[in-house]
C-alpha cells in the first residue's frame, strides 16, 4: 500500500512538472511570436508580403510532403483501382474480336450475343422457374400450358434438362417459360447453367412447397442479387390456413430484410427488395386412405385441385407495367454475363500460355546449364533467358514493363536465391542418385536440375503476380518466388532430374 501511494505521488509530481514546462514553453513561444509580428509590421509592405508568402509556401510544401509520405505507404494496387467501364454490346464485340484474333475460343460468347439478339427480336418475356425436385415446377407449367404435354414424374425430378415453352396469356402476350433442373437433382444440369438462365430471364419464379431451408434461402439470395423481380411460389396451398399463409410469407420477407441489414451475404446486401410470396396449387395427385364400414382400408390417388391464378395474374401485371424496364435489365445482365465469360476465357487462355512460356524457358535454361560450371546466384549466366521469359509473360498479361523493372525484379530474386543455392544443389544431387548409371555424374547435371527448379519457380511467380496484381511488382513477386522455390521441392526435383537425364542422354 505504501509503494502504491508513493508511485501516485511521483506521478502527480511528474504531471505537475510537465504542465509547468508546457506553460513555460507556451509563454515563451507566444512572446517570441508577438515580437516577430510587431517587427514584421514595421517592414515595408512589399517585404512583409514577400516574407509571409515564403512562410506560407514552406508550410504548404511541408504539408504536401507529409501527405505524399503517408499515402505512399499504401500498396500500388490499392492506389490505382481503375473504375470499371459500363459494358456495352459494342465494347464486347470489339473485345471478342481481339481475343479471337489471339487464338482464343469465342464461340460460346458469340452464341450468347446471337441468342440475346434473337430474344430481342422475338419480344417474348422470359420467365425462369427454379426450385428443388418435386416442388411442382413442371406441374405449374403444365397448368399454364395444358397442351404442352409436360410429363410429371411422381417420384421426383421430372426435369432432366433445360426445357423451354411458349405461353400466350389471356391478354395475348407471349411468354417464354424455362423449366430448369432441380438444384439437388443428381442427373440434372449443373448449377452454373441454371444461374446463367436466371441472368437471361426477365422474371425469376422460385417454387417450393414449404418454408425455406438454409440451402434454398442461399439460392434465393443469389437469385435476388441479379436485380430481377423474384417471385416465391409456395405450392400445395391447401396445406396452409389463411393465417398460416400470412405468417409464412411474413417470415420469409423478414429473413430477407434481416440478411440485407446484417450483410450475411455480400451479394444479398445490395438493396434488393424482398421477393413477392404467392400461394398456389399446381394440381397433381395425392394419396388418401379410404376406410370402409367393414374396417377395410384402401389407399387411392385422387387429383388435386389446380389454382395458379395468383401467379398468372402477378406475371401479367409485371409484363403490363414493366416490360420495357425489365427488358433493359435483362439486356444489361446478359451483357455482364458475356463479359464475365470473356474474362474467364482470357484468364484460362493466359494461364495455359503462361505455363507454355515457363516450360519452354525452363527447358532452355536446363540446356544452357548442362554446359555451365556452377549455377550463377544472380542469374547472370541465364540472364537473357530469364529476361526474355519475364518480357513474354508481361506481354501476355498486357502489362507494360521496362528493362529497369525486370532488373529490379531479378535483383530481388538474387537476394532470395543466395541462401537457397546450397540447398538446391544438395537436393538436386540426391534427386539424381535415384537414376542408376548417372547419379554419380557431377557438375552440369546437378546444376541443370537446380536451374530447372529456379526457372520454374521464377516464371510461375511472375505469372502469379501478373494475374493477381496486373503488374510486375518486384517485391511481392520475389516473395512469391521464394515460396514457390521451396514448395514441394522433392517432387519437383524428381521431375526436373528426369528431364535433365533425358536431355543428357539425347546429346
Amino acid at each position: 500500500m505504501k509503494i502504491t501511494r508513493r508511485l501516485r505521488w511521483l506521478l502527480a509530481g511528474g504531471i505537475l512538472l510537465m504542465t509547468l514546462l508546457f506553460l513555460l514553453f507556451l509563454f515563451f513561444a507566444t512572446k517570441n511570436f508577438l515580437d516577430l509580428w510587431d517587427r514584421l509590421l514595421l517592414l515595408p509592405h512589399w517585404l512583409f508580403y514577400s516574407y509571409s508568402t515564403v512562410i506560407v509556401a514552406v508550410m504548404g510544401f511541408s504539408g504536401w510532403l507529409i501527405v505524399k509520405l503517408v499515402s505512399g505507404g499504401r500498396s500500388p494496387t490499392t492506389l490505382k483501382r481503375p473504375i470499371p467501364k459500363p459494358v456495352t454490346e459494342a465494347s464486347l464485340t470489339q473485345d471478342i474480336a481481339q481475343i479471337k484474333a489471339a487464338g482464343m475460343d469465342t464461340a460460346p460468347l458469340e452464341i450468347e450475343i446471337a441468342e440475346l439478339n434473337e430474344r430481342r427480336t422475338a419480344g417474348n418475356a422470359h420467365i425462369a422457374f427454379f426450385g428443388d425436385i418435386s416442388t411442382g415446377k413442371s406441374s405449374i407449367i403444365k397448368a399454364l400450358l395444358p397442351e404442352a404435354g409436360v410429363e410429371i414424374n411422381l417420384r421426383g425430378g421430372s426435369t432432366r434438362e433445360i426445357r423451354e415453352y411458349t405461353w400466350q396469356t389471356l391478354a395475348g402476350d407471349h411468354l417464354l417459360l424455362t423449366d430448369l433442373p432441380g438444384r439437388n437433382e443428381a442427373e440434372g444440369t449443373l448449377d452454373a447453367a441454371a444461374r446463367d438462365e436466371a441472368i437471361r430471364a426477365h422474371i425469376v419464379v422460385y417454387v417450393t412447397d414449404s418454408d425455406l431451408s438454409r440451402t434454398q434461402f442461399q439460392d434465393l439470395q443469389e437469385l435476388a442479387a441479379f436485380g430481377k423481380p423474384l417471385l416465391i411460389a409456395i405450392n400445395k396451398r391447401d396445406q396452409y390456413t389463411a393465417a398460416e399463409q400470412v405468417q409464412l410469407a411474413t417470415r420469409i420477407r423478414n429473413r430477407f430484410d434481416s440478411a440485407q441489414r446484417t450483410g450475411t451475404n455480400e451479394r444479398s446486401a445490395s438493396g434488393v427488395l424482398p421477393p413477392e410470396v404467392l400461394f398456389i396449387q399446381s394440381g397433381g395427385t395425392e394419396e388418401i386412405v379410404r376406410v370402409y364400414p367393414d374396417g377395410r382400408e384402401e389407399t387411392i390417388q385422387r387429383p388435386r385441385k389446380t389454382d395458379i391464378s395468383a401467379l398468372a395474374t402477378h406475371l401479367q401485371t409485371e409484363i403490363d407495367q414493366r416490360l420495357e424496364s425489365l427488358t433493359q435489365q435483362r439486356d444489361t445482365s446478359v451483357l455482364n454475363l458475356v463479359q464475365e465469360k470473356l474474362d474467364t476465357t482470357r484468364e484460362d487462355y493466359r494461364r495455359t500460355q503462361a505455363e507454355k512460356i515457363v516450360r519452354s524457358s525452363t527447358h532452355k535454361a536446363i540446356l544452357g546449364a548442362l554446359a555451365s560450371v556452377s549455377p550463377g546466384t544472380d542469374l547472370v549466366i541465364q540472364g537473357v533467358i530469364g529476361t526474355r521469359m519475364v518480357q513474354e509473360l508481361c506481354k501476355l498479361y498486357d502489362s507494360p514493363v521496362s528493362q529497369l523493372d525486370i532488373d529490379q525484379f531479378l535483383n530481388f530474386t538474387q537476394g532470395k536465391l543466395g541462401k537457397s543455392i546450397p540447398l538446391l544443389l544438395a537436393v538436386a544431387g540426391n534427386g539424381l542418385k535415384a537414376f542408376p548409371g548417372v547419379g554419380t555424374v557431377a557438375g552440369g547435371l546437378v546444376h541443370a536440375v537446380a536451374y530447372g527448379l529456379i526457372f520454374d519457380a521464377l516464371g510461375k511467380s511472375v505469372a502469379h503476380t501478373l494475374e493477381q496484381r496486373g503488374a510486375l511488382n518486384a517485391a511481392p513477386a520475389a516473395a512469391t518466388f521464394q515460396e514457390m522455390l521451396s514448395g514441394n521441392l522433392e517432387e519437383r526435383t524428381k521431375t526436373f532430374a528426369r528431364l535433365v537425364i533425358e536431355q543428357y542422354r539425347g546429346k
